[in-house]
C-alpha cells in the first residue's frame, strides 16, 4: 500500500458517512485486497483498475426490511492503484460510493436495482466519461 486516507460526506443528507481510500502499487495488490475484502460477494477483479467496497449492513429480526449501517459512519473502502489514478476512474469510484450513501442514509433500492447491477455501472461510466471531458476542457 503506497497511501490511505479518509473521506467523508458533512451529513447534509443523513447521517455523515466516511470511507478508506486506500491507494495501492499496483493493480495486482489492489486486486489481491479486493477479493479477500470479507463484505465482498464478488471475487474476480481481472479488469477493475478501482474498487468501490461498502460495508455490509444487517437486518432485525424484529423489524424485517430495514437495513441497518455502523452508528460509527463507516461505509466501506474505494481502492485505485498509484499509477491508475485518473479523473475517469476516480469519479466513477465515487458514483459507486455516492449510491452507496445513498443506500444508506434514504433509501436502500435508489432506483438503481440491487448492489452493482448493470444501471448503477452504467450511470457510474457515463459520470466517469463526463467528469474527465470536463477535467480535459477546462
Amino acid at each position: 500500500m503506497a497511501r490511505r486516507f479518509r473521506i467523508s460526506t458533512t451529513g447534509r443528507v443523513g447521517p455523515p458517512r466516511w470511507w478508506w481510500v486506500i491507494i495501492h502499487e499496483s493493480l495486482k495488490e489492489m486486486r489481491h485486497a479486493g477479493a479477500r475484502w470479507p463484505h465482498n460477494s464478488e471475487t474476480d477483479f481481472g479488469e477493475a483498475e478501482g474498487l468501490c467496497q461498502p460495508i455490509n449492513w444487517w437486518e432485525n429480526d424484529d423489524e424485517p426490511g430495514i437495513r441497518y449501517y455502523p452508528e460509527t459512519g463507516y461505509a466501506g473502502v474505494l481502492r485505485f492503484v498509484t499509477d491508475h489514478i485518473h479523473a475517469e476512474i476516480v469519479a466513477h469510484e465515487l458514483v459507486h460510493a455516492a449510491v452507496a450513501v445513498y443506500r444508506m442514509n434514504c433509501s436502500s433500492d435508489a432506483c438503481l436495482g440491487e448492489d452493482y447491477g448493470d444501471e448503477e455501472e452504467d450511470l457510474a461510466y457515463i459520470y466517469g466519461e463526463l467528469f474527465a471531458s470536463f477535467q480535459d476542457s477546462f
